[in-house]
């Protein structure tokens, strides 16, 4: 199988506009993301895809395959549908440009995971331990099958207990997951990306994943006990110079 990772690059994030370029001990985030997915996988499967020359400049300058794309382009997905005619590869992973400390071991585990499934897409979710994990609404939940596909996503806590009132006492009562927004496309739903009607749930939730299973993809699900962060405001970027930090002294 041909893999190929794709980092979408946007510059102007709402929330934290040049984040991507923002300095994380001493090189851009950008940066950090692309040293991690080469770590294990080979440079050349790499590509970030950008929206303006500042980002096409960083990544030329720090050594990696870059695709220039629509700064109108919504969400990851769609950037790298659009420039899927450039993108080599029959598996297509998507890593966000803004995920430092993804956990590179699901890059494996979605790659075999579609050697056995039948699914469209593949993404990593991780175990909730926390009630504040479950009340948080930027932390988005999945309830799972038996075989481990993906149900349903949302950003409230998912299952509902309806027999206990005490949200405390949840986590005795059900497994509850937290979504990591990697993806591992086959081919083929990319290329079909431009016909997916966006529908009421995707526009409810702000959830791009929940326009696939509106449209009747399966989406399976591989196991992490590594649960990463995205830098979405400053607030995070100083938690990741410390995440960073304690990983250099622990070296």
């Amino acid at each position: 199988m041909n893999v190929t990772v794709c980092i979408p690059a946007r510059l102007n994030s709402s929330r934290f506009p040049k984040k991507v370029l923002t300095d994380l001990g001493g090189k851009p985030v950008l940066q950090r993301v692309f040293e991690r997915a080469i770590s294990v996988i080979k440079t050349e499967n790499v590509v970030i895809l950008c929206d303006s020359s500042a980002v096409h400049d960083a990544a030329v300058n720090f050594g990696a395959p870059v695709i220039d794309t629509p700064e109108t382009c919504v969400s990851g997905t769609e950037r790298i549908a659009s420039a899927l005619d450039k993108i080599q590869g029959d598996f297509i992973i998507n890593i966000q440009g803004d995920e430092p400390f993804f956990d590179t071991d699901v890059i494996g585990k979605m790659v075999a995971k579609s050697r056995t499934s039948d699914a469209h897409i593949f993404t990593p979710v991780y175990k909730l331990d926390s009630v504040d994990d479950l009340l948080d609404s930027n932390r988005v939940k999945v309830v799972l099958g038996h075989n481990g596909r993906a149900l349903y996503f949302s950003r409230s806590t998912i299952p509902f207990v309806r027999d206990e009132r005490n949200v405390n006492k949840w986590l005795k009562w059900a497994d509850f997951y937290g979504h990591i927004g990697i993806y591992g496309y086959r081919r083929k739903v990319l290329e079909n990306y431009t016909n997916l009607v966006s529908g009421k749930l995707e526009s409810a939730e702000k959830l791009e994943q929940l326009r696939f299973l509106e449209n009747g993809y399966a989406i399976d699900t591989v196991e992490t006990l590594r649960p990463s962060f995205g830098i979405d405001t400053p607030k995070d970027l100083a938690k990741a110079n410390a995440s960073l930090t304690s990983i250099q002294s622990n070296a």
